[in-house]
């Protein structure tokens, strides 16, 4: 593995490991400001996104409430692939995420594309199934009612 798969795999497991350790701070000091997210598998099932948060305030904004929300984030059976070009980072991996206020357990199996640039985060796509995560019933937080007022 070169130096540059390496850090792009680093930057990638970093974020996961702040975003599991619900630490919003962590995961701001990993991206770049025009960091974005894109939930892009939609409870419609159309082809335009769920929720596209643009910009690292926006983005914090949906990491903040999931840290909120939830008092345990983990993804299970990690299996990362670094792209041939060292520019993108795969996740697959399966969710198990809890919330004791809501007595919701949420599992989900995951997909996630980071996008690196420049040592930071730029862009990530989060592919998981919408209907497993609309069923919670769980109203949107203000950044996803945001981000869906956006597409």
């Amino acid at each position: 593995m070169s130096d540059a798969h390496q850090d792009a795999l680093s930057l990638a497991q970093a974020f996961f490991a702040a975003f599991e350790g619900r630490d919003p701070e962590g995961v701001a000091a990993l991206l770049a400001p025009e960091a974005n997210i894109t939930i892009p598998l939609s409870i419609e099932g159309t082809p335009e996104p769920w929720y596209v948060f643009d910009g690292k305030e926006h983005v914090m904004g949906y990491i903040r409430s999931v840290a909120a929300g939830f008092d345990r984030v983990a993804f299970l059976d990690k299996v990362y692939t670094v792209s041939q070009d060292a520019r993108s980072v795969f996740l697959q991996a399966n969710g198990d995420i809890l919330s004791t206020a809501e007595k919701l357990v949420y599992r989900n199996v995951y997909i996630f594309k980071i996008d690196v640039e420049g040592g930071k985060i730029v862009k990530v796509w989060e592919y998981a199934n919408p209907v497993a995560y609309a069923n919670l019933g769980i109203q949107d937080s203000e950044a996803e009612a945001a981000a869906q007022a956006r597409t």
